[in-house]
């Protein structure tokens, strides 16, 4: 239960944590992205205000005489509507104004027509007009006529539907506006496919199935056309049509012409935040980027340019901020659990390192308390003259207990120097089967004493320090004679990369074996019994890591192997 807690208040404090980083990192990337949008917002709007710019003069310079005024002004209002469909991309709103502020044409949601204008020869030329449909027709009939301009049925083969021709039969031209006597619809089937199913060319024939009367009676002494189609390529700018319309309206009036002159005169764009995240740009530009000083009149210019957009921030910045919030939350996400998981492992470490030193420091506070306990007690007869007659008894005993203290505090000193970074391990080629020779040899005599029967098979040379790898020998070896009984069996392997000591006797339970590489642990009470100092198997452990050699113990049938492999 405290170990569910302890992992649950654990990863809660770094989940937080992270997600707050998240929140500031993702918040800061998003303030400055959207401020680097509006600046590219900016931009863009300056070259493609540029770009309307060059074509307005290119339009006008053809209708001025040297006076720089307008000749045929009904001809520049078509030019500028044949043009409609460039000046209203993205939304924008344009509106051209005289010197003394009077406008010229402005942007709009008419229809745009096309017609041939007159003929030379066997030349065409295509003028071009606009055509108010809310003057000449019912909100339903323009919304049936709609549905046929940008109709777009699916086609399959030659002959299937692909669309509406919207033809104007009889017309009159009033400036640039269209006044249309009658529009009849023709449908359009397709003639021929490319590889992708896209319609390459369509036709028809021209009937009065579908007709659209204006009503329309003409008093004045406007030319007439007998006929024009319907382009249905005109842009509105907007899906949001009133916002729409209140951006044409400022465009159109002159007043905000004049008070964005006296702001800037011109020189750089006129920003308007309209909410959080939506800007409104207005940007006056000269004819011919040039602005003349003229007397009781100020700056002055020929004509001049107005561009207008709405520009939701939100929208353009939508994608990309998507994009990194969520690639960066499941990036915090992993990193949180991975960084939680490795914490609480490292905790659990701690703790069980903490656990392992208290049980290390209670056994050797036992081990050294027997030994402490039978000198306070021999010294105490010493000093008291108690039974004489065992004097050599008692020192010959406080001697002994004296050389165990020794040698576990030596093994402890040891053992630590081998957890330690300063040990240098001197590499060397060792034969293993010589090193077996000699542990075999150097406890011939407890052997022989306890009839233990020994052996030893194979051979192989390894790179490792000779004293290191020859006590780790030494250890497996004692363990096994400390853990056997009398008449038993030891038995040393060297195949396959690996050096095994068998010992005959009890079992290791599965659960202990692992523990038995700890300072001061026991496999089982029946393997206890020994005067060992309960820290062999922990030397044996730190040197065989230090050489990087795995490394185990395993029960066999009849007793205990101790392994490593070597390289």
């Amino acid at each position: 239960m405290k170990k569910t807690k302890t992992k649950r208040v654990l990863y809660l404090r770094i989940f937080s944590s992270l997600l707050a980083t998240y929140l500031v990192l993702m918040i800061g990337f998003s303030v400055f992205l959207i401020s680097q949008q509006k600046k590219v917002e900016e931009m863009k709007l300056k070259a493609y205000a540029l770009q309307i710019n060059n074509n307005v003069e290119n339009t006008l310079k053809d209708y001025m005489d040297n006076n720089n005024q307008i000749t045929d002004i009904s001809k520049v209002k078509r030019e500028f509507a044949g043009n409609l469909p460039l000046y209203t991309l993205e939304g924008t709103e344009m509106a051209v104004f005289t010197g003394d502020y009077q406008l010229l044409f402005n942007t709009n949601d008419y229809w745009r027509i096309s017609y041939t204008e007159h003929k030379v020869g066997n030349k065409y030329y295509t003028g071009y007009g606009l055509l108010n449909p809310k003057d000449w027709f019912s909100d339903k009939e323009i919304k049936e006529l709609e549905g046929y301009l940008f109709a777009a049925p699916k086609v399959e083969k030659v002959g299937d539907l692909s669309g509406y021709s919207v033809d104007i039969q009889g017309f009159w031209v009033d400036n640039e506006m269209i006044i249309p006597d009658k529009i009849t619809v023709n449908a359009l089937y397709a003639q021929t496919l490319d590889e992708k199913g896209t319609v390459i060319s369509s036709s028809g024939k021209h009937t009065n199935d579908i007709i659209y009367l204006s009503n329309y009676k003409n008093t004045g002494d406007l030319p007439h056309f007998e006929n024009g189609t319907v382009l249905p390529d005109n842009n509105n700018g907007n899906a949001n049509h009133e916002k729409q319309n209140e951006l044409r309206q400022i465009v159109m009036d002159p007043s905000n012409l004049k008070e964005a002159l006296q702001q800037s005169m011109g020189a750089e764009i006129l920003s308007q935040r309209m909410n959080l995240l939506n800007y409104r740009y207005y940007w006056p530009q000269p004819y011919q980027s040039t602005i003349y000083a003229k007397a009781n009149q100020g700056s002055y210019s020929h004509f001049w340019m107005v561009v207008g957009r709405d520009v939701n921030l939100w929208e353009q910045c939508l994608p990309t901020l998507a994009f990194v919030w969520i690639s960066c939350l499941l990036t915090f996400i992993i990193a949180a659990l991975l960084l939680s998981r490795q914490t609480y492992n490292t905790y659990k470490k701690r703790e069980e390192l903490e656990r392992q030193r208290k049980e290390v420091t209670n056994a050797l506070a036992h081990d050294l308390k027997t030994p402490l306990s039978i000198i306070s007690g021999y010294a105490q007869n010493l000093h008291e003259n108690i039974h004489t007659e065992k004097r050599e008894h008692y020192v010959t005993h406080i001697q002994s207990n004296i050389d165990r203290m020794d040698k576990i505090i030596r093994q402890m000193l040891g053992l630590s120097r081998l957890e330690s970074d300063s040990l240098e391990v001197k590499f060397d080629k060792v034969s293993l089967k010589e090193m077996c020779n000699e542990v075999i040899l150097r406890y011939k005599p407890v052997c022989d004493k306890k009839s233990i029967t020994t052996c030893l098979e194979g051979d192989a040379v390894v790179m490792a320090d000779r004293s290191l790898i020859g006590r780790v020998i030494d250890n497996f070896f004692i363990n096994a004679i400390d853990h056997m009984p009398e008449g038993g069996k030891i038995c040393i392997g060297i195949s396959d990369n690996t050096l095994e000591v068998y010992n005959s006797g009890s079992h290791i339970p599965e659960e202990k074996i692992k523990e038995i590489w700890l300072p001061f642990k026991k496999g089982d009470i029946s393997r206890s019994n020994t005067k060992g100092t309960g820290l062999g198997l922990a030397i044996s452990r730190s040197i065989l890591e230090l050489h990087k050699f795995p490394y185990g113990a395993k029960n066999s049938e009849d007793g205990v192997i101790f392994w490593f492999k070597f390289k």
